[in-house]
């Protein structure tokens, strides 16, 4: 009896660990650059600093629809 138990275990032990794990790939990373510079206004103090966010996203596609610059070739 104790034999069957132990087999039986081992067996479900087995194919737990050789069933596929749903491993998710982690997000994207985001980058963000700042960018600060001087700008000249028309009221006091005439000088300002004026402010600029850029964000990147990667991505595994492009929104451009032919990236590569060769656009696919017509039927004629």
């Amino acid at each position: 009896m104790f034999t069957k138990t132990l087999l039986l275990v081992l067996t479900a032990v087995g194919i737990v660990q050789a069933a596929a794990i749903d491993e998710r790939a982690p997000p994207p990373p985001v980058f963000t650059a700042t960018r600060v510079y001087k700008t000249i206004t028309n009221v006091a103090p005439y000088i300002v600093d004026a402010t600029t966010v850029i964000t990147w996203t990667q991505s595994p596609t492009t929104t451009i629809p032919h990236a590569t610059g060769t656009p696919p070739v017509q039927p004629q």
